[in-house]
């Protein structure tokens, strides 16, 4: 397993540069350099990006990113420092340390043939994560999927209410999770990085592989990826979930059936989020699939 990296990070304070935040007056006085559902990313200084959010974005979201970034860090994994709250043109953003390299998804579609080498890192890292404690993060795995499974759109009460009642019999945990775990949210520099903790919170880390494994069955390719690609990345996503899973199991001595129990909920408070109806058809497939085998 990697081994993590010690840093001082202080999970609970951080400042601004207040000094480059004067300089800056208006999102156009920074350099474009990524774009994401949720937020922009934008040059900020010398080793410092800022990540700009949607407005109206929840500030609630923001600060959970923050703090579970800065919990990760202060623990070690390798994962870009925070270091505080901006605003810009009236959004809010985050200013985190610049990490210069490409996803884990990037290299799988370019170089197919490292899938069995970094799909073992992956799992290393997912594991790696799942050995620290998180007791302190208030935002609690069960409950988060509890949430999300009364929200789902396409299911109705009586399946919500069946699938929260098996959601709260599932084993707790107080474990860190990442919450969002896949090959786009790894970067590789040389090393390793670990990024986007905004759902990140504490639980069973069987609860948060089994988010992993339904991401990598189904998850969706960004807006106007063109067909091929898509299958592709697919036959590319298969043979990555093979491989994650085997070497997942082979770190921590787990049962694959400890995981599969956490398919139900994972799969069903997805359909809250943001993806395209053949990919929502999909996991109320695998839902309702699973829905007839309980008593």
């Amino acid at each position: 397993m990697p081994e993590p990296v010690q840093r001082d990070c202080n999970i609970h304070s951080y400042r601004c540069d207040k000094a480059n935040l004067r300089r800056l007056k208006q999102v156009t006085d920074l350099r474009l350099i990524g774009q994401g559902r949720t937020a922009d990313i934008f040059e900020y200084s010398q080793g410092k990006i800022i990540k700009l959010y949607k407005k109206d974005f929840p500030a609630e979201a923001i600060n959970q990113e923050l703090v579970v970034s800065g919990l990760a860090c202060s623990l070690g994994i390798r994962t870009p420092e925070p270091f505080g709250h901006t605003q810009l043109d009236g959004r809010d953003g985050l200013i985190f340390q610049r990490i210069s390299g490409v996803s884990l998804l990037s290299l799988f579609i370019k170089k197919p043939w490292t899938i069995p080498k970094y799909s073992k890192l992956l799992a290393n890292l997912h594991a790696e994560i799942h050995t620290y404690e998180a007791a302190e993060l208030n935002r609690r795995q069960k409950q988060v999927l509890c949430e999300y499974i009364q929200q789902a759109p396409l299911l109705t009460e009586q399946e919500k209410e069946k699938i929260i009642r098996y959601t709260e019999k599932l084993p707790d945990g107080n474990k860190l999770c990442h919450g969002d775990f896949h090959p786009d949210n790894v970067m590789f520099d040389g090393g390793y990085w670990i990024v986007d903790w905004m759902t990140g919170m504490s639980g069973n880390p069987a609860g948060d592989a089994a988010r992993t494994v339904i991401l990598l069955s189904v998850g969706s390719m960004p807006d106007g990826t063109p067909a091929p690609i898509k299958l592709f990345v697919q036959f590319l996503r298969n043979k990555l979930k093979a491989a994650y899973i085997k070497e997942y199991l082979r770190v921590t001595g787990h049962d694959y059936s400890t995981i599969d129990e956490w398919i139900l909920p994972a799969a069903a408070a997805r359909l809250v989020e943001w993806i395209p109806k053949d990919e929502k058809d999909e996991l109320l497939s695998i839902i309702r699939a699973r829905l007839k085998t309980l008593i």
